[in-house]
């Protein structure tokens, strides 16, 4: 913030006009003053020594008790040694002028003294001045207050209250928060002394009234300003300064002292603030001495005189350099003339000058064009090495383009072998089911061929014995015809029919039979239904707790990067760290390097990187080796080390935007591990679709999407399980991609994020695992139903058995009752019997004879058909094997081939960054030398701007000898001169130069010194006119107030001793008297003078504000109520200033109060401090 230009702090002292009978006396203010800046002043003592004085007194017979006490007080006062005064000083001498203008007191008194009669004794209403008037204080933990707030009127304030309410507190915050130092107080020696106990931290506020025309800054301020200024109990200590809206404009001491100087608000004047113990002193305790200080301090007059002091120090630095500038300007001026001299003696050599000239610029031209060829080697460099990086881009895209198809073939391959692979499992279990099937089949061949021979042999001497009783039983029913007529042939009926029945039964039974194998299979197939269950539960529960595991070690693995690597790869890393033999440090495992976005494909990625993320990447093949023999010493053997160009892939081809790429959902650290995961697993153009049906809809439909050779889904029966869609000239492939199972090697994004994915994956496990165990439940119902169905066949099979022996018990009754009627010959039924046995075994044996000849013939054929199936699944199974021989030298092949491949890209590329390293040098040196070249021509040109002609034939070195030689000639001419033209001339210009220069410098510094001589003479004479005129002022004031109370007596100011003596009469009656010493006042008498002596000081002073505090604690009724009055009075008399006035007794009754006087109570602090917390 600028300091003030205007208003208080900018008016002149008083009017240059010298006429005495015209001046008026105004408010000193010097406009050299920075409180920050100030010298320490020098003063002379111009007091007498106490001695002189009392014997002065001894002579004239007028010394008393009380004044020798007076003059044993003065002489603590008094500075001067007993050996007598000290002589004055140059600037005092000055100053003082032999104190001529104090000679004619009479006659300023006499004029002052008409001022003050001519001056009206109602000047009309007392104005509020629009500014620089305080309209409230704040404290907060200040001294023993809380919270202290008062609101003051603009013109007159009487703060009256108890002791210890708050009322001194008020002074020492407005002279502490405007910057004022907390020493001016007589409180305390530092700020944090005045914090509140119990607190570590007190604010004051102070708000100052800012309107009208003079008004400071309004456009920042407005109306008011507020000054804050807060410390604490450390010592810290800030301000700010606010405008009315309580906007911070400043935070800045500086600035508040503006404010404070623009308003000449003169905090730090003892007698414009005026605090309990120095209103104590200079009302009632002070000394002639002391008063003497009051009174020059309060009237600016001691400041004045110290900036005065400091612009005569000034003076005479400054003279001093004159006269060392007078005797080096006699030295530069002989100097001078010698230089011109010798130049104007300087033989002239035109001709050698000229032909010197002419080689010298030869010479520099010469080596430009030196630089110039060297610099068009240069760009032949970067020529050849751009050549280079085009062949090495070219190869490089051969390489990637070679690559990419071995990528595709070796991707082919493994794909076919892993199909293979799949199928040869099937092949097998058919050619083992084919072969235990013929196996079988011919077993049965071989055991139906014997039973067919055994029952064939059983046939014929059954078929032989049907014959032989068919005859006897012929034989003997003849015979019994003959004897019992028709009965036996109706019972032979009957039995006839019973047999039929048995028949039927047995037809039903074999029908009944035939349903069998349809129930057993039925129930056999449930039970497979039942067992494939079983398998496909138990399937889920491993993946279930293969998921449990990840999530356990992911879990754990939380804050340790390497747990899905091999143990040993920290002590690897370790031996990398202290290893200093490499060129580069290899960087790896590469999963440490890779952080996926996107846990959803963490199982299929982490299968797809397969080894290469516990991989690491080096710079060189030496690194390589040197990598490679740690790894053999710690036992790791599942780490790929991977070579890195130098210079990293630009310009990837990558597919639209629209498609998540592996490259785009993974946060890769270190462009080498991209380079890397570019180069052997094409993650740049390898789509993620989760959707198996939209990526075979993007691969298949059509031509596959720009820059993309792959599309990873997601498996759309078999969680975590993905596909891999091809589509290569429309040759459509799909592979899938088994789950990894170990330890996660990439970083997540978000460990909890990943933590939260696997959550809900084994959720998701488990629910399907309920889903099959219902299912099983079902199936496992179904195999119950058709174990029901099929013990009820068996049970209805053995009511099939039950009514086949009753219908066999009727036909054997019916044999009975053919029996009796046979009688006791029981010849025929025996017979009988014996023929149905007879019969019996041949059907039996002719049955088992027939159906082992269809069996045979059936499983004949069905041998053969096994032996046919079992040969085709043999060669299938062979054929099979060989195809993944096949495959398998394919895949072999095809890696080799990749390998190499892979190689000779990873060379080109280091050949395209060797030859950019090249071209980069070269550039580098080309630029260098362009700079050379650009400062060898500009050198040439400042030694001639136009290129010289070289001749044919000359170098650098050819013209450099002729230049020394000719150079040698005029060194030896120039000899005898003792400097060479160019010092010459440079000498002559200089000695001229300086010459001039300092005849300037003394010329300015001359008018300075008249100027600060004519300024502090100017100044001094003013200073005196004021001293005597506020002197006089003083002192006709200070005789007018006393007539007030009837008082008479007389104000001494003796300027040569410093001394301020006040005499008084209280008794007008008695003429003769010359007044009495202040100390044989009474207290009140005494307060009275002293008010008097403040009152005539403070209408000399030009300062707002006048604060006084406890003015009347030593008067009487009557004194106390002269004063008060005499003070409103005074006031009112004071247009426009502010009076703050601190009085512990009441006002009221012993005053004339009007609206211009504000009366402020402030009660007991303790009471206060109740009163807010009841309010609270």
């Amino acid at each position: 913030m600028p300091s003030a230009t205007t208003k208080r702090s900018r008016r002149a002292a008083f009017d240059d006009d010298e006429d005495d009978d015209g001046a008026s006396v105004v408010h000193a203010s010097s406009s050299l003053r920075s409180e920050s800046h100030r010298k320490k002043a020098r003063t002379s003592n111009g007091r007498s020594s106490t001695k002189s004085t009392r014997m002065s007194r001894q002579e004239s017979g007028t010394i008393s008790e009380e004044e020798e006490e007076e003059e044993e007080e003065e002489e603590e006062d008094v500075e001067m040694q007993d050996s007598g005064e000290p002589p004055a000083t140059q600037y005092e001498t000055l100053r003082d002028a032999g104190f001529r203008h104090l000679e004619h007191t009479d006659i300023d008194d006499q004029r002052a003294t008409q001022r003050l009669k001519n001056r009206p004794l109602i000047l009309g209403e007392n104005q509020v001045a629009l500014n620089a008037i305080l309209e409230s204080i704040t404290c907060i933990n200040f001294m023993c207050h809380t919270r202290l707030h008062v609101d003051l009127g603009p013109l007159l304030n009487f703060i009256v209250g108890e002791n210890g309410s708050g009322k001194s507190a008020i002074l020492t915050a407005i002279t502490l928060c405007l910057g004022g130092k907390a020493s001016a107080t007589n409180r305390g020696g530092s700020l944090r002394s005045f914090v509140k106990e119990g607190q570590e931290h007190a604010n004051l506020i102070v708000k100052i009234k800012n309107q009208g025309p003079d008004a400071y800054k309004p456009h920042e301020f407005g109306e008011s300003i507020i000054v804050e200024r807060h410390f604490t109990k450390s010592g810290s200590s800030g301000f700010k300064l606010k405008s009315v809206t309580g906007r911070v404009i400043s935070s800045k001491k500086g600035d508040v002292d503006d404010v404070v100087e623009y308003y000449c608000l003169q905090v730090d004047n003892p007698l414009n603030v005026l605090s309990q113990d120095n209103a104590r002193q200079f009302l009632n305790a002070a000394s002639p001495g002391r008063k003497y200080g009051y009174f020059v301090q309060g009237t600016q007059l001691e400041q004045l005189d110290q900036d005065y002091q400091l612009l005569q120090e000034t003076l005479e630095s400054n003279e001093t350099r004159l006269l060392s500038f007078q005797e080096n300007i006699t030295a530069l001026k002989e100097k001078s003339e010698k230089a011109v001299k010798l130049r104007d003696t300087l033989s002239k050599s035109a001709e050698m000058r000229n032909k010197m000239k002419v080689l010298a610029n030869q010479m520099a031209w010469s080596q430009v064009t030196e630089q110039e060829d060297i610099l068009r080697q240069k760009e032949n460099d970067i020529r050849a090495a751009q050549d280079k990086i085009d062949r090495a881009d070219a190869t490089i895209l051969d390489k990637t383009r070679i690559l990419g198809t071995i990528d595709d073939k070796v991707r082919d391959a493994k794909e076919a072998l892993d199909r293979l692979g799949q199928e040869e499992a099937r092949f097998s279990e058919q050619e083992e089911e084919a072969k235990s099937k013929y196996e079988e089949a011919k077993k049965t061949v071989v055991t139906i061929h014997n039973q067919e021979r055994d029952i064939h042999s059983l046939l014929s001497s059954a078929d032989s014995k049907v014959k032989e009783y068919e005859g006897k039983i012929a034989e003997e029913e003849e015979r019994l015809k003959q004897v019992n007529g028709g009965a036996l042939a109706k019972k032979q009926e009957e039995l006839e029919l019973a047999k039929q029945a048995v028949e039927r039964f047995k037809e039903a039974q074999k029908s009944h039979a035939e349903s069998t194998p349809r129930l057993v299979n039925e129930q056999s197939e449930a039970t497979k239904k039942v067992e494939a269950s079983d398998e496909l539960i138990k399937q889920k529960r491993k993946d279930i707790s293969a998921t449990e595991n990840r999530l356990r070690t992911t879990s754990q693995n939380r804050g340790n990067p390497y747990g899905g690597f091999e143990t040993k790869i920290p002590q690897l890393l370790k031996l990398i760290d202290s290893d200093t033999g490499f060129a580069q440090k290899p960087i790896g495992p590469i999963g440490t390097f890779v952080q996926l976005t996107k846990p959803r494909w963490s199982s299929v990625l982490e299968k797809v990187f397969g080894g290469s993320l516990n991989g690491f990447v080096v710079g060189s093949k030496a690194d390589q080796s040197r990598l490679f023999g740690h790894m053999e010493r710690l036992g790791i053997q599942n780490s790929q080390i991977f070579i890195s160009s130098r210079a990293p892939l630009s310009h990837l081809r990558e597919p639209d935007e629209r498609f998540d790429t592996i490259l785009r959902v993974l946060k890769i650290d270190d462009p080498r591990v991209r380079d890397v995961l570019v180069i052997n697993h094409s993650i740049e153009q390898t789509i993620l679709i989760e959707s198996r049906e939209e990526g075979e809809r993007v691969m298949f439909d059509g031509r596959p999407p720009e820059n993309v050779i792959a599309c990873l889904s997601a498996h759309d029966q078999k969680r975590d399980w993905g596909l891999r869609l091809t589509n290569r000239g429309g040759n459509i492939g799909t592979s899938p991609i088994s789950p990894y199972e170990g330890k996660s090697r990439m970083k997540a994004e978000d460990v909890e994020s990943q933590i939260n994915f696997i959550k809900e994956n084994l959720e998701q496990l488990r629910e399907e695992m309920r889903q099959l165990e219902m299912t099983r439940r079902t199936l496992q119902q179904a195999v119950k139903r058709c174990q029901q169905a099929t013990n009820q066949h068996k049970t209805e099979a053995s009511g099939f058995e039950t009514k086949i022996r009753k219908a066999e018990a009727v036909v054997e009754r019916i044999e009975e009752e053919l029996d009796r009627f046979e009688g006791a010959d029981n010849k025929l039924q025996g017979y009988k019997n014996d023929l149905q046995e007879a019969r019996a075994s041949k059907d039996h044996y002719g049955y088992q004879y027939g159906e082992l000849t269809v069996q045979k013939q059936e499983i004949n054929k069905e041998v053969e058909a096994f032996k046919e199936v079992w040969k085709k699944a043999k060669s299938a199974y062979q054929s099979h094997r060989d195809k993944i021989k096949k495959a398998e030298d394919q895949v072999k092949r095809c890696e080799e081939t990749r390998h190499v491949a892979l190689i000779e890209k990873n060379q080109a590329h280091e050949t395209l960054a060797i030859a950019k390293e090249s071209k980069t040098e070269a550039e580098e040196a080309r630029r260098l030398q362009a700079e050379t070249v650009a400062e060898y021509t500009q050198q040439a040109s400042a030694v001639t701007p136009e290129r010289a002609y070289i001749p044919e034939g000359e170098t650098v070195r050819s013209i450099e000898r002729k230049f020394d030689s000719l150079k040698e000639e005029m060194r030896k001419m120039r000899s005898r001169l003792g400097a060479t033209d160019e010092e010459i001339q440079d000498r002559a210009r200089k000695a001229v130069q300086e010459y001039r220069e300092a005849k300037k410098n003394h010329k300015n510094l001359t008018s300075l010194v008249d100027e600060l001589k004519k300024a502090l003479m100017d100044r001094l004479r003013k200073w005196r006119t004021f001293q005597r005129l506020i002197s006089a002022h003083a002192r006709c004031n200070f005789n007018y107030l006393l007539s007030e109370r009837g008082f008479r007596g007389e104000l001494f100011l003796d300027h040569k001793q410093k001394k301020l003596q006040v005499q008084v009469e209280p008794d007008e009656t008695r003429k003769s008297s010359s007044g009495r010493n202040t100390k044989t006042l009474s207290g009140g008498e005494k307060s009275f003078s002293s008010i008097c002596l403040l009152l005539a000081i403070w209408d000399a002073m030009g300062s707002p504000l006048r604060c006084l505090d406890e003015f009347d604690v030593f008067m009487d009724n009557v004194n106390r109520a002269i004063s008060t009055n005499m003070l409103i009075s005074t006031a009112r008399r004071s247009v426009g200033k502010q009076f703050i006035l601190i009085t512990p007794n009441a006002i009221e009754g012993r005053a004339h109060i009007d609206k211009d006087v504000k009366i402020i109570r402030q009660v007991f602090f303790i009471y206060r401090v109740q009163l807010a917390q009841y309010q609270d």
